[in-house]
């Protein structure tokens, strides 16, 4: 498959962060291998994408957005989940820990009234 250097470039960030088909990779290496100027355009959006890491604006309307959507409301929803199972478990805790004061107050008064 034989990619123009518009569509490389185009690629060049799906490349980088690995979000592109088996056969589109290595088609991308390929070309990168055999077009000098295609090779530079890399190593200079490599370069500049490494020096300041501003993650880029995806368009609304694309599959991209929709899958970056999707997993942010998954992770969203896992955090919410542990957060909600920490909360359960703390309080289950708390609870039992005040349950067992109590137990030990009453105990101890108990023994306290006894005449001995």
């Amino acid at each position: 498959m034989e990619m123009t250097c518009d569509v490389i470039r185009d690629l060049a960030e799906l490349y980088k962060e690995k979000l592109v088909s088996k056969e589109s990779m290595q088609t991308i290496r390929e070309h990168l291998r055999t077009c000098e100027a295609c090779r530079r355009y890399y190593k200079e959006y490599d370069s500049v994408r490494q020096a300041a890491p501003v993650p880029t604006r995806v368009r609304e309307d694309s599959d991209l957005m929709g899958m970056e959507r999707r997993t942010w409301q998954h992770l969203s929803e896992r955090m919410r989940r542990r957060r909600t199972l920490s909360i359960i478990g703390t309080g289950a805790v708390i609870g039992a820990g005040s349950i067992m004061m109590a137990i030990g107050l009453v105990m101890v008064t108990k023994s306290m009234h006894r005449p001995g």
